[in-house]
């Protein structure tokens, strides 16, 4: 089991050769932009405004911003 790590969705173990593809093609569609919450540079999809680690502190209610 390998594991990677995407600014969109956080860690990925992966044993799936299916899913290192999935993984290659986020990063192929995604795109240098600063978090909208954190304020760092990271590898988002062009549609999403926050990282993985703003994301998920803003669904337990966390302040982010």
């Amino acid at each position: 089991m390998s594991s990677y790590y995407d600014d969109n969705f956080g860690w990925y173990n992966i044993e799936d050769e299916d899913d290192v593809s999935f993984y290659h093609q986020m990063q192929t569609e995604s795109v240098l932009k600063i978090c909208n919450g954190c304020g760092r540079k990271v590898k988002l999809r062009r549609q999403y405004g926050y990282c993985n680690s703003c994301a998920n502190a803003i669904e337990m209610g966390m302040d982010v911003g």
